[in-house]
């Protein structure tokens, strides 16, 4: 999956401001979570945005972020947000998120 960090032709830092360091900060505070169990729950009606949450459930931390299409059809695929270069804001969950899966009636699949 291409997660939408884009490097600029000269010197090759990520497009955006903080693209490299959020990059950084996501494998520094969930890489460990990433290697054991892990869900995922998606928001928004999903043709052109989605709001995903991701629970590691060894580490008990939780993500929410936002993917979208890019170009003017999504003809370039989808991208993932990721402007967080300070890692408070990387690890800092929203008050709207559900501590576990399913609390919002989504349903889960074996």
């Amino acid at each position: 999956m291409d997660l939408g960090v884009r490097t600029h032709a000269r010197g090759g830092e990520p497009e955006g401001l903080g693209g490299r360091a959020t990059a950084q900060n996501w494998i520094q505070a969930f890489g460990k979570g990433a290697g054991g169990k892990v869900t995922a729950e998606f928001y928004d009606e999903g043709s052109v945005r989605q709001l995903v949450v991701v629970y590691f459930h060894d580490t008990a931390q939780t993500k929410a972020f936002l993917v979208h299409i890019t170009g003017h059809t999504g003809e370039d695929g989808w991208r993932v947000s990721m402007r967080e270069p300070d890692p408070a804001e990387a690890t800092a969950v929203a008050p709207w998120v559900p501590k576990k899966p399913g609390e919002l009636g989504s349903t889960v699949l074996p």
